[in-house]
C-alpha cells in the first residue's frame, strides 16, 4: 500500500515540475498584491542569424581571395607547382606538390643558408684547383685567389657557380658539409629532401615544392639578405688577395623585373627547368615554385597572369 502512495508523490511531483518548465516567462503573477514575472526555468537559444562570422561582433575575420570557378585551372608542363602568399599562406595554385623531384641549382639556397650559419659571411674562402675542376665555369674563378664568404656567395647565386659551391664544401671538407646541409634540411622540416652535394650537380639531390616552400618562408624570416642578392643584376668583384675585378651578372633574367624579389634556377638534365621565385603581387607576396618545367620563365609569367584572371582581390 505504502510503495503505492509513495509512487503516486513521484508522479505528482514530476508533473508540477514540468508544468512548471513549460511557462512561459511573460505571463505575469499576482504576489503580493502586485503583478510580477514568472521566472521561467526553460532556456531560450539566441535567434539564429545568416550573418557572416566575419562582421559578428567586434571581430573581423579576414577575407582571402575569392575564386573564379568560370576561369580553367592553368596548363602547364611543370612536373610539380606551387604558388602561394607568403604572408597569409593563401593557396593560389597547387600541383603535385609532394612529388620528389631533382632540384637542382635549388640546391645553393640551402648552401647559401648553411655557410651564413654554420661559417660566417666574413670568412676567407680560399679556391683551389679542385674547386676550380668542378663542372662549369660560372664565377670565372682562378686557383689560389681567396675571398670572403660574402662575395663568394654573391658570384654562387648570381651565377650558379658550382665552383663556388665546392670551395664552401672543400673549406669544411664536402662529408661534414653535406652532413650540415642535411641537418640543416631537417630542423627546418623539410623532410622529403636529401642532398649528397653543395652545389646540385647530383641528380640524388632531391626535394618537393612544398618543402621548397619551407626553405624560402626560413630564408625570409632568417637570412632575407640572400633573396635580396638575387635581386642584383651585377656587382663588381675582388679577391681579397689580388687585384683583378670582375663585374658578376646575374643569369636569372627575372632579376629586371620591378616585382622580382628573389629566387634561384636550377637546371640540368634529369630535373629539366627548376625556378623558386618571390613576387610582389597586388597586396601579396607571393612564391611560385616549378620543379622539372620545360619553359620556367613562360611558365611562371602564365601562372602569375592566371592568379590574376583567377581571383578577386
Amino acid at each position: 500500500m505504502w510503495q503505492a502512495l509513495v509512487l503516486t508523490f513521484i508522479i505528482l511531483a514530476s508533473a508540477s515540475i514540468t508544468r512548471i518548465n513549460l511557462q512561459n516567462s511573460a505571463v505575469p503573477e499576482k504576489r503580493g498584491g502586485t503583478w510580477e514575472p514568472v521566472v521561467s526555468l526553460k532556456t531560450e537559444r539566441a535567434p539564429f542569424s545568416y550573418e557572416k562570422a566575419s562582421v559578428l561582433g567586434s571581430v573581423t575575420a579576414p577575407r582571402g581571395p575569392s575564386r573564379r570557378w568560370e576561369v580553367l585551372d592553368p596548363k602547364i608542363g611543370a612536373e610539380s607547382v606551387l604558388v602561394q602568399s607568403l604572408d597569409d599562406q593563401f593557396p593560389f595554385f597547387h600541383f603535385n606538390t609532394y612529388k620528389t623531384w631533382p632540384l637542382a641549382s635549388l640546391t645553393k639556397l640551402l648552401t647559401a643558408v648553411v655557410v651564413l650559419e654554420d661559417i660566417g659571411a666574413d670568412k676567407k674562402i680560399p679556391i683551389d684547383a679542385a674547386a676550380v675542376a668542378t663542372e662549369g665555369e660560372a664565377g670565372n674563378l682562378k686557383s689560389g685567389e681567396v675571398y670572403t664568404a660574402l662575395d663568394l656567395l654573391k658570384i654562387m647565386l648570381l651565377t650558379s657557380s658550382n665552383d663556388a659551391s665546392a670551395a664552401f664544401e672543400n673549406y669544411l671538407g664536402k662529408e661534414e658539409f653535406v652532413r650540415r646541409l642535411n641537418k640543416k634540411a631537417a630542423a627546418i622540416g623539410m623532410t622529403q629532401t636529401i642532398f649528397h652535394d653543395a652545389s646540385g650537380l647530383s641528380d640524388l639531390n632531391v626535394g618537393t615544392a612544398s618543402d621548397m616552400l619551407r626553405l624560402a618562408r626560413y630564408i625570409l624570416e632568417r637570412e632575407p639578405e640572400i633573396f635580396n642578392w638575387t635581386r642584383l643584376s651585377n656587382f663588381l668583384v675582388q679577391p681579397i688577395n689580388d687585384v683583378r675585378v670582375q663585374t658578376i651578372s646575374n643569369i636569372n633574367n627575372l632579376s629586371a623585373r620591378s616585382d622580382f624579389l628573389g629566387g634561384k634556377t636550377g637546371t640540368s638534365e634529369e630535373a629539366g627547368e627548376n625556378l623558386l621565385s618571390l613576387f610582389s603581387f597586388k597586396d601579396y607576396r607571393l612564391v611560385a615554385i616549378i620543379l622539372g618545367s620545360p619553359d620556367r620563365l613562360r611558365e611562371t609569367d602564365s601562372l602569375l597572369r592566371w592568379v590574376n584572371q583567377a581571383y578577386d582581390f
